[in-house]
């Protein structure tokens, strides 16, 4: 469990994929990847944290700074992704891509 957690956060810390207004940070040890959108001078925050027993138990996606969204849409953003990671076997940079899409609509 740990080596796959492992592998996933070294898959985020390596990728070559950009995302333009977008900056990704991935912390090993806390098995948490941070996502900071930002446009203007707004700025969207999203928490993607893996479980002690990854990948059997359900990632943890939580909304840091939340500004200029509607809360209905925000949290369909949520369980899009969500759903997208825990049942779909996504990867956590696809699911951020996805994420980015809806949040740039």
């Amino acid at each position: 469990s740990s080596v796959l957690s492992s592998q996933e956060i070294s898959s985020v810390q390596t990728s070559t994929q950009l995302f333009s207004g977008m900056t990704v940070k991935a912390r090993s040890a806390a098995r948490e990847v941070i996502a900071t959108y930002s446009v203007d001078d707004l700025f969207i925050e999203l928490i993607i944290q893996l479980p002690s027993n990854y990948p059997l138990g359900s990632i943890t996606v939580e909304s840091g700074k939340r500004v200029g969204v509607a809360v209905q849409q925000w949290r369909n953003w949520m369980l899009q992704l969500s759903t997208y990671l825990t049942h779909q076997n996504g990867s956590i940079m696809e699911g951020l891509s996805l994420w980015k899409n809806n949040v740039d609509k």
